[in-house]
């Protein structure tokens, strides 16, 4: 009777464990895709009016750096080898961008504007 009574516990503690193990991956990956939702037209509208040639953004991970900053992955106009990993230091994206030599070489103007100041510059003008 005890060796019943303990094999019901332990698979009722099994069970427990694993439900909230997926509740709080679930939560993981709803969080990491409303910060996607917010960062990804920051990161869209930078590329787009800093570089030529940008038709499409693909966001493929949203992951945490072992220091704790978020940043996003993903690649340019469906081709894979145009990955870009941006970084969010801050409360949203601004500037902090890896992309390949490729890409650098679209570059509209010799320094790039940050998304704030081109929100700014688009807000002036009517």
């Amino acid at each position: 009777m005890k060796k019943r009574a303990f094999l019901i516990l332990f698979f009722i503690l099994i069970i427990v464990f694993s439900g909230a193990l997926f509740w709080k991956k679930h939560q993981e990956n709803v969080e990491k895709e409303a910060f996607l939702k917010e960062e990804a037209p920051r990161i869209e509208q930078f590329l787009k009016y800093n570089y030529n040639n940008i038709n499409k953004l693909s966001f493929t991970h949203v992951k945490v750096s072992p220091m704790g900053i978020p940043y996003i992955e993903g690649f340019i106009n469906n081709d894979e080898n145009l990955f870009f990993s941006a970084t969010i230091y801050d409360e949203h994206f601004e500037n902090s961008i890896s992309i390949p030599e490729d890409v650098s070489n679209w570059r509209k103007n010799e320094i790039n504007k940050t998304v704030s100041e081109i929100q700014q510059e688009e807000n002036k003008t009517p």
